[in-house]
């Protein structure tokens, strides 16, 4: 079985949900969190009241997380944070993608491969991840031109590669098979003759002239030159037709409120399994609900 790593930005009411489906569906031995220090002490408490079977969770604190290998803490990091203007995402969502990718030397024992998770996906129906390892393409386009571009941009300035795209859909699937040798092999080809700069570093810094990037769309377009019988995915319209997306929350998380049971250690994946049988009556594969 596979380990889970979810980067959370932080601590929110539909993360019990997102790791609680995750058991339910695929039962890991391990789900990684990676966050803010602030919020694991109510984390771990919170924690005691879902229902998580035989998984162990284990929380890691991103202030720190890149101490090990790398000497450097998220105020190093930060230093190779640019903000070009409004159109520019902040240094949080930088980072978040880097973790991401380092979690195959930062987090000891794990899992090869492992599911990368994002942590505003939550699972309502099984999609297999094992035997062949694949993930499901989910999101049918991207949010606009401005972000393929930039995406495609960004891309070919690290991997000298055009960015590509499956049949249908995006290779933004919000989750994705790792496999150690693929990523760490990636991380060593962006940083050939880049003047010794750290993949970090180097990755960060594409926000002093790029607006957008995607550790996703990088590792498939990686994969599809070098490691192509790795890149295995479910076809859009087998999973990702059928999964609702909000990216404007507002509405939804309103509506879940009024209509689900949340206590103070969030909301259990029965309570949304309900909510989907009674708001949507019709099946659906995924809830996904950014901005949490």
């Amino acid at each position: 079985m596979v380990d889970f790593v979810i980067p959370l930005h932080k601590r929110n009411f539909i993360i019990r949900a997102v790791v609680e489906g995750v058991i339910n569906l695929y039962n890991p031995i391990n789900i990684y969190i990676i966050v803010s220090n602030i919020y694991i002490s109510d984390l771990k408490n919170d924690i005691n009241n879902w229902i998580v079977s035989l998984t162990n969770i284990i929380l890691i604190e991103e202030e720190t997380f890149f101490i090990i290998n790398y000497n450097l803490n998220i105020e190093d990091i930060k230093k190779f944070y640019h903000y070009l203007d409004e159109k520019s995402r902040e240094f949080g969502w930088w980072y978040q993608q880097i973790i991401k990718l380092g979690a195959v030397y930062q987090i000891k024992n794990l899992s090869d491969p492992f599911i990368l998770w994002d942590s505003d996906l939550i699972p309502i129906i099984k999609w297999e991840i094992e035997n062949p390892y694949k993930f499901a393409i989910l999101q049918e386009q991207a949010k606009n031109e401005f972000n393929i571009l930039e995406y495609k941009k960004s891309i070919y300035y690290l991997l000298k590669l055009e960015a590509i795209e499956p049949e249908k859909g995006t290779f933004v699937p919000h989750h994705f098979v790792i496999h150690h040798n693929v990523v760490k092999s990636m991380l060593q080809y962006i940083m050939i003759d880049k003047n010794e700069k750290s993949w970090i570093e180097l990755i960060i810094g594409l926000s002093s002239n790029y607006y957008r990037f995607s550790e996703y769309k990088c590792l498939a377009t990686f994969m599809n030159r070098f490691y192509p019988e790795l890149l295995l995915y479910h076809n859009f319209d087998k999973y990702g037709k059928y999964g609702i997306r909000y990216r404007d929350n507002g509405t939804i998380i309103k509506i879940i409120k009024e209509l689900c049971k949340i206590d103070n250690s969030g909301l259990e994946y029965m309570e949304i399994l309900n909510f989907v049988k009674l708001y949507y009556k019709s099946n659906i594969s995924y809830l996904q609900i950014e901005h949490v």
